[in-house]
C-alpha cells in the first residue's frame, strides 16, 4: 500500500478544503490509518460553523508545537442511511523539520527590514549624541563672562605677575640669615612695605579686596592644602 505524502501544508488550506463540503462532520487522524487509536479530533454535529471553529482550534493546537511534525489526515464524514461514513479525505502536515522549511521570501524580507530599521535607529542615536557633544563644545567656546572678586583677580595675567613678585618676597626670603635680630627687624619692615604696596596695587583691580583677602586668610587657616597649592601656582 503506497504512503501518501502530505498534500496540504497550512491551516488555511485545510480549512478551505473543509469549507468546500456541505457536510459538517469530520475526523482528524494522526498518520494515514483511519482507526480509533489514530483519531485525534472529531466532530459529528450538524452545525457547519461550530465544526469549523473546532477544526480551527485543532489546527492551532498542532501549530503551537513546532516539534509536532506528524502527518495528519482529515476525513469528511457524511450520513449514508443510518451510518456515518467517510466521503472524502486528504493528508496535511503543518509543521516541518527546520532543515526542510521552504524558503519564504516575504518572511526573509521582513527579517531584513527589521534589521535595517534597527541599524537606522542606532545611527540616529549616534548622530544625536554627536550633535549634543558639538553643541556643548560650541557653548564652551563662547566667551565666558568676566569674573569678579577673587576668582577674576587670580585669572588676570597682570595680577598674577604682581602677586608672584610680592608673595615670593613674603614667603620665600632669598637673603641668608646671619644676624637673626637685625635681619628680622629689617625683613619685617621690608615685608610691611611690600604688603602696603601690594594692597595699593590690588585696590585698582579688586573693588572687594578686603573681603577677598579675608577669604584668602580663611583659606590659609582652614584649608592649608588648598592655600599651599595656590602659592605653588603663583610661584611657577
Amino acid at each position: 500500500m503506497a504512503t501518501w505524502k502530505p498534500e496540504l501544508h497550512t491551516a488555511d488550506a485545510v480549512l478551505s478544503y473543509y469549507d468546500q463540503f456541505d457536510n459538517a462532520g469530520y475526523s482528524v487522524y494522526a498518520g494515514h490509518k483511519q482507526d480509533a487509536q489514530s483519531c485525534r479530533y472529531t466532530y459529528t454535529g450538524e452545525d457547519k460553523n461550530i465544526g469549523r471553529e473546532q477544526l480551527q482550534d485543532a489546527l492551532s493546537s498542532i501549530l503551537s508545537n513546532p516539534d509536532n511534525t506528524n502527518t495528519y489526515c482529515i476525513v469528511i464524514l457524511g450520513q449514508k442511511g443510518k451510518k456515518i461514513e467517510a466521503i472524502n479525505s486528504i493528508t496535511f502536515q503543518l509543521n516541518k523539520h527546520q532543515s526542510l522549511q521552504p524558503y519564504q521570501p516575504q518572511q526573509m524580507a521582513g527579517y531584513q527590514n527589521s534589521a535595517l530599521i534597527g541599524e537606522l535607529n542606532s545611527l540616529k542615536s549616534q548622530i544625536a549624541a554627536l550633535q549634543m557633544k558639538l553643541d556643548e563644545e560650541d557653548e564652551e567656546d563662547e566667551e565666558e563672562p568676566e569674573e569678579g572678586g577673587l576668582a577674576g583677580f587670580f585669572k588676570n595675567p597682570a595680577m598674577q605677575n604682581i602677586l608672584i613678585q610680592q608673595l615670593s618676597g613674603l614667603f620665600m626670603p632669598t637673603t641668608k640669615v646671619t644676624n637673626m635680630a637685625g635681619v628680622l627687624d629689617g625683613a619685617e619692615a621690608d615685608q610691611d612695605a611690600k604688603i602696603d604696596e601690594a594692597i595699593e596695587v590690588l585696590k585698582q583691580f579688586d573693588t572687594n579686596l578686603g573681603d577677598d583677602l579675608l577669604l584668602l586668610a580663611e583659606m590659609a587657616l582652614n584649608d592649608k592644602q588648598q592655600f599651599n597649592f595656590l602659592l605653588k601656582m603663583l610661584r611657577k
